[in-house]
């Protein structure tokens, strides 16, 4: 569930969560040739999910749950078809 933050908060705090992994990735490597990227933007289909699921990893609504089953099984397909795109060229 959202806090007062909203959406915004939320991915701040995801993109703070990620830069963390990713800088301790480095240290761990102590590589002097890591450059360290941005990390990606989370996707929109997957914030939405995340805001709709309670701390014991339950969906708040069943109707909330089919619907990100059917999402997440979309893009999953929209992938397949990407790959399949440019491996046919």
């Amino acid at each position: 569930m959202l806090s007062r933050g909203g959406y915004e908060y939320l991915e701040n705090k995801i993109m703070e969560e990620k830069k963390k992994k990713k800088l301790k990735e480095v240290a761990q490597s102590r590589s002097t040739d890591s450059v360290i990227n941005r990390p990606s933007p989370i996707r929109r289909h997957v914030k939405w999910k995340m805001v709709r699921t309670k701390k014991t990893s339950q969906m708040t609504f069943e109707a909330a749950k089919e619907i990100a089953d059917k999402i997440v099984s979309h893009f999953e397909l929209l992938i397949v078809i990407i790959y399949l795109y440019y491996v046919i060229e």
